[in-house]
């Protein structure tokens, strides 16, 4: 297994990744699986498009081994299910308003950066939209 992946972000770029250990929390291992799965170019693109979601990271309802990530648009948000051990990530739900999810799924918990990676930890306000959307 190569130290290097392919930024889902940036085709073509490498960065350098940190081993997962078992040392690490169970979110925290889920969030850097995240980043390393095909779900995190989807998100990329979303992000490309949409501009910055909100996100969270919290377990997975009647899972004690997953963890639920999920992103939230105006428009539309996706859920995954990542398993911190094996580092499987399926998606597990997607839909149109933030209403349809439940108030766990909308603790914004997490941040999505510019490339579109998620990190976990405190975040401030969500990211202001910007271009021909902001009102004045």
């Amino acid at each position: 297994m190569s130290i290097y992946q392919r930024d889902p972000a940036a085709p073509g770029a490498n960065v350098r990744r940190r081993p997962v250990t078992t040392a690490e929390p169970p979110l925290e291992r889920a969030v850097m699986r995240f980043n390393e799965s095909a779900a995190a170019r989807i998100v990329a693109g979303l992000t490309r498009s949409l501009g910055r979601p909100r996100a969270s990271v919290g377990s997975a309802a009647g899972s004690a081994a997953q963890v639920r990530v999920t992103f939230a648009w105006e428009l539309c948000w996706y859920q995954w299910a990542v398993d911190p051990v094996e580092g499987t990530v399926s998606e597990i739900g997607k839909g149109d308003t933030v209403e349809q999810l439940d108030s766990s799924a909308r603790h914004w918990n997490a941040a999505v950066g510019e490339t579109g990676l998620l990190s976990f930890g405190s975040v401030g306000p969500p990211p202001r939209r910007r271009g021909w959307l902001r009102r004045r």
